[in-house]
C-alpha cells in the first residue's frame, strides 16, 4: 500500500448519489410523453387489426364465392361463414385492452366483396391525448381508416 501522493480510482459515494439523482429527474421528464405512446399504440393497433379482420371477411367471401358473416359477439368480432353445413368461425377479432372501445356492429360480406350495409366502426380510447379512429367501410366493400373527428360520408 502507497501512502501520500497516490491517486485514488473510483467514485465517490456523492458522485454516485448526483449521478443517480440526474437520471431519475430525466426519466421523471420522459414519462408522459412514454405513456401517451404506450396510449396511442394500443388505439392504432386495435384500429389496424379492426381493419384487417374486415379485409380477411372480405376476401374469404369472395375467395369462397359465399357470404361471410361478421358477428359481434361482447368485445369480439368473429369472421363466420358455413362451412360443411355448418358456421363456422374463420378468425377472431379480440380488444386488446380494456381502455379501448370499438363501436362493432354485425354486418354480412357477400360473395361479391359488397356489404349490406355502410359501417362507421370507431375506435377510441376516451382519453383526450391521443387521437382516435375511425373504420370506414362502404356498401361497395371499399374501407379506410380515418380519424374519428371526420365522418366517413
Amino acid at each position: 500500500m502507497i501512502v501520500g501522493n497516490s491517486k485514488q480510482r473510483g467514485v465517490t459515494l456523492i458522485e454516485l448519489l448526483v449521478c443517480v439523482a440526474l437520471v431519475a429527474v430525466l426519466a421523471s421528464l420522459a414519462m408522459p410523453s412514454v405513456i401517451t405512446y404506450i396510449k396511442q399504440d394500443r388505439v392504432d393497433s386495435n384500429v389496424h387489426l379492426l381493419n384487417s379482420a374486415y379485409q380477411f371477411a372480405r376476401s374469404e367471401a369472395v375467395k369462397r364465392e359465399q357470404t361471410v358473416k361478421l358477428v359481434k359477439q361482447n368485445s369480439q368480432w368473429l369472421v363466420n361463414t358455413m362451412v360443411d353445413g355448418k358456421e363456422a368461425t374463420l378468425r377472431t377479432f379480440t380488444i386488446e385492452h380494456e381502455s379501448i372501445y370499438v363501436g362493432l356492429v354485425d354486418r354480412e360480406v357477400r360473395s361479391t366483396g359488397e356489404l349490406n350495409q355502410v359501417s362507421n366502426i370507431l375506435v377510441s380510447d376516451n382519453d383526450n391525448s391521443t387521437l382516435d379512429y375511425r373504420l370506414c367501410i362502404l356498401k361497395s366493400g371499399q374501407s379506410w381508416i380515418g380519424e374519428a373527428a371526420e365522418n366517413c360520408a
